[in-house]
């Protein structure tokens, strides 16, 4: 009897070894994540093709779509698991009643060193804010974040936003547009901004970003509210490395060059050149409260809400 307890517990021991061993061995849970070829998805692209996930032990998949509005419907078809997005994008996505939560921040405009302008050629007698009373402007999308502080700040500098006429042009090709005579400005973002303005035709009229507010979040991550909580620990993290790469990526800008040209096909002697936005995970209520009041005033969401209703409860929060 005693030998064949001996037996069973040999046995047990085994089996339990050989089931830990295939535990340690099973694949990490993959995170499909999707970024836009934009300064804000530095720290995304950084984090991906330096290793800094997989040192963490995280499975993630980055990959390249051209903006908020194609992220945010790859996320409702259940292709994508976390996204980067402009936060009135995100915004009107939950407005709209689609079960986004904000899980962190990745990019912050901060009115004393603006990484967002409207544009103008030098040659097109455009000085001021009056002088696109009845004119054409281009813009990504005409409920965009671009577009909408675009309007707000047409309207504090006393221009009736319905005076002008705006058609959507990528950013890409808002020179050519205005070369062409199609258009007479665009508010652009980096690091199409330091393109144009190498050229030495472009000059800038004013930072619409001003009119939403002196410092909020610009870009963010989001993710499906039921996945987050499912997934709590491996989103913090995820987290927890894309805030590490936030802060490397900060002090090391000009290395990034070869690695933003890769992802975004952005000629790589810009990047050191281009202004660079605000850098955390980090996010709070009044990080977001400005964009959604904006939203709401022009009419892009319905009513305006309290900003937590967005924010996942487990998002790391600023020490501010």
């Amino acid at each position: 009897m005693r030998r064949a307890a001996r037996i069973v517990l040999l046995l047990l021991a085994a089996a339990l070894v050989t089931a830990g061993s295939g535990l340690a061995q099973a694949p990490n849970p993959l995170i499909r994540l999707a970024a836009g070829p934009d300064d804000p998805s530095m720290p995304l692209i950084y984090a991906s093709q330096s290793g800094m996930f997989a040192r963490a032990g995280l499975n993630v998949e980055l990959s390249r779509l051209p903006g908020a509005a194609a992220i945010a419907a790859a996320m409702a078809g259940g292709s994508i698991d976390i996204g980067k997005g402009a936060t009135m994008s995100v915004v009107t996505a939950f407005a709209k009643g689609l079960p986004f939560t904000i899980i962190g921040n990745i990019s912050e405009y901060h009115s004393d060193d603006p990484d967002i302008a409207l544009v103008s050629l030098a040659s097109s007698g455009i000085t001021g804010p009056k002088d696109f009373v009845g004119k054409v402007l281009a813009d990504v999308s005409l409920t965009d974040q671009n577009s909408v502080a675009t309007f707000a700040w047409l309207d504090q500098h006393g221009v009736d936003s319905s005076t002008l006429k705006f058609v959507e042009i990528p950013a890409s090709a808002a020179l050519a547009a205005m070369d062409a005579n199609r258009v007479v400005g665009s508010t652009v973002y980096e690091p199409v901004l330091s393109a144009v303005m190498a050229t030495g035709r472009v000059r800038v009229i004013g930072y619409p970003y001003d009119a939403i507010g002196k410092r909020f979040s610009s870009a963010l991550l989001f993710a499906p509210r039921p996945w987050a909580d499912e997934h709590r620990e491996l989103v913090q993290r995820f987290l927890r490395v894309v805030g590490d790469a936030c802060v490397y990526v900060s002090a090391h800008e000009s290395e990034m060059g070869p690695m933003s040209a890769a992802f975004g096909g952005v000629d790589a002697s810009l990047i050191a050149k281009m202004r660079h936005t605000g850098r955390t995970v980090a996010i709070g209520a009044a990080d977001i409260q400005p964009v959604i009041d904006t939203a709401a005033k022009y009419h892009v969401i319905p009513k305006a809400f309290p900003a937590n209703d967005i924010i996942w409860p487990g998002a790391p929060r600023p020490k501010r």
